[in-house]
């Protein structure tokens, strides 16, 4: 049900049974920037059910805060859980060739 909040009045008004939707759960999150010389990373994935697709993307950045890399792409993926491991494997194969080994094992 998708009704504004004057035609749900107009319904109470005249005695037609409704439900109302339940307001989404709001949850407060923080970020906060890596630790000095790290590098943080974070991923999203989406699946939409009804036609496989999934949207994935991730964001890097440095201790300051700022946006080092950012990538975002869909694909044809059967699930929400793929979706996230496909953003996770995604973003370490854009990044691998970037960095070194000692620069990633830190």
């Amino acid at each position: 049900m998708f009704n504004s909040s004057e035609e749900l009045v107009l319904l109470k008004k005249i005695d037609v049974q409704y439900q109302p939707r339940r307001a989404p759960r709001v949850i407060e999150v923080n970020w906060h920037p890596p630790l000095y010389m790290c590098i943080k990373l974070n991923t999203e994935g989406a699946w939409k059910s009804s036609s496989n697709k999934v949207g994935y993307g991730e964001v890097f950045c440095d201790s300051s805060g700022k946006v080092m890399d950012a990538f975002c792409s869909n694909l044809d993926i059967p699930n929400y859980v793929a979706a996230e491991v496909m953003a996770v494997i995604k973003a370490i194969e854009l990044e691998w060739s970037n960095i070194t080994c000692t620069e990633f094992l830190r």
